[in-house]
């Protein structure tokens, strides 16, 4: 993995974004620390406790090393930075959203924007062995989904609130969505 910056353009406006590239060797790398953090979270099911949630760094290195697209790290010069990862070759801002339970629970924040959002299901038929499949989620139904009886994300976004929904329930499934990639192996 290399960091490197790059001067470009996000959202329509110029800027400069540090960005962090990988390559197939950091996969195994990528592996341990996964095979890390699912031991945390199942050495705590033993104790019926609430398990960890998926680490952004993982969710997203792993859509990174699948897709060649570039981690975020920071930017200058860019009123929005709420992304995750970036496409070099689209010039494309991505939202990465990720979980390894049955029945996710997602937030987004009350400015979080993209170009194209992608979600990682890690869960695997409760396996969490680190194979995912990837949904690539249309913007619109995102924003236009009901997080309550009366209010969109969007609603609740211009409330400044953070709003969460199942994806797997309320977007992908109700919408029968299928995947783009399944059992996506990055090691």
């Amino acid at each position: 993995m290399n960091t490197r910056k790059i001067q470009t353009k996000v959202f329509g406006e110029e800027c400069s974004l540090e960005i962090m590239d990988f390559n197939k060797a950091d996969g195994k790398k990528w592996k341990a620390v996964f095979d890390l953090w699912r031991g945390l979270k199942m050495g705590l099911r033993d104790y019926k406790s609430r398990e960890p949630n998926f680490p952004e760094g993982l969710s997203e290195v792993a859509f990174c090393l699948w897709s060649g697209s570039s981690r975020f790290i920071s930017a200058k010069g860019l009123s929005n930075t709420s992304f995750d990862t970036f496409d070099v070759k689209t010039m494309k801002a991505e939202q990465i959203k990720a979980c390894s339970v049955e029945k996710d629970l997602t937030s987004f924040g009350p400015t979080s924007k993209w170009d194209d959002l992608y979600f990682l299901d890690f869960y695997n038929d409760g396996k969490v062995d680190g194979k995912f499949d990837i949904y690539k989620i249309p913007s619109k139904l995102i924003y236009e989904n009901k997080v309550n009886k009366n209010q969109t994300l969007k609603d609740q976004q211009g409330e400044k609130r953070r709003p969460r929904f199942c994806i797997k329930k309320d977007i992908i499934a109700a919408n029968k969505i299928k995947p783009i990639a399944s059992k996506v192996k990055v090691w």
